[in-house]
């Protein structure tokens, strides 16, 4: 049996809303959801003094059978919408940018990690 590779990412969603805690949907309705949130003590991508906010997005075509266990994370400080505003930024509701760190696609799981700048 074959390892699951790496595919070319699908394209980039141009808007991502909440739709509840940790959920969010883009223009062609596809669920996105918080896998994790990093902050600058935890995230291998910051290596500067102030605060820095990571947020792993999955799109994932299948979702697991299995119910997942209680999950912690605070989403308060989340923006209710992300639009893209470049090819490498998008901008949140609460006017903040997030640098596009990461957009890439392993099996079934799309992954976005974008860091608040």
């Amino acid at each position: 049996m074959a390892a699951a590779g790496f595919f070319p990412p699908r394209p980039l969603p141009q808007v991502l809303v909440s739709t509840g805690p940790g959920i969010y949907e883009d223009e062609h309705h596809t669920l996105w959801i918080v896998a994790k949130l990093e902050t600058c003590s935890h995230s291998p991508y910051c290596n500067k003094i102030e605060t820095c906010v990571t947020v792993h997005l999955w799109q994932m075509t299948r979702f697991p059978q299995e119910p997942s266990p209680f999950n912690p994370m605070n989403f308060n400080f989340l923006p209710m919408t992300w639009r893209l505003e470049s090819m490498n930024t998008y901008r949140g509701s609460d006017a903040m940018h997030w640098r596009l760190l990461n957009h890439s696609q392993v099996g079934d799981t799309v992954q976005l990690i974008l860091m608040l700048e």
